[in-house]
């Protein structure tokens, strides 16, 4: 089975990675915040040159943002979630632009919306929300309600 090889591969080239397989053509797996970029070059190496997405959650009782890259290789047809972690409090890991060069727009997405800083990148500057003013929004403490009174001096129900 090509998923559990690649399992094996990754746990075996990346220091305390973990992976599953979640079912044929997907796995997952889990790098230290250091070993994200070498994970990302062994990857690429082995096939999976097509950088899909990159997402981020929000953990907040953790402490944490996971920020999951999504590879694709369309020789072997699986999807790999690569996952890491990033602390809330000086959330900064290295940018995935020496390995995919148009890993630039998901890092300003998720550099504008969580706070998330890309060592390397170049241009982390807006551009959904060029004129905002507030902490990252999609941050789960981030205070709608508290944004909206103090910007336009009422609630969102319209209560003053």
């Amino acid at each position: 089975m090509r998923e559990e090889e690649l399992k094996n591969a990754i746990e075996a080239r990346i220091e305390s990675a973990a992976a599953t397989v979640q079912k044929t053509g997907r796995v997952v797996a889990t790098v230290p915040n250091a070993g994200a970029l070498t994970a990302l070059v062994f990857l690429k190496a082995r096939g999976f040159e097509h950088l899909s997405a990159i997402t981020c959650t929000d953990w907040l009782e953790q402490g944490e943002f996971e920020v999951v890259y999504h590879l694709w290789s369309y020789e072997d047809k699986i999807h790999i979630m690569l996952k890491t972690r990033v602390s809330r409090e000086n959330p900064h890991m290295v940018t995935a632009m020496p390995v995919f060069r148009h890993a630039q727009t998901y890092e300003r997405e998720i550099h504008e919306m969580y706070g998330v800083r890309f060592e390397g990148n170049p241009r982390l500057t807006p551009f959904l929300l060029d004129h905002w003013q507030g902490p990252p929004p999609m941050r789960r403490d981030f205070d709608t309600r508290q944004y909206v009174e103090h910007t336009f001096g009422s609630s969102p129900s319209g209560e003053a």
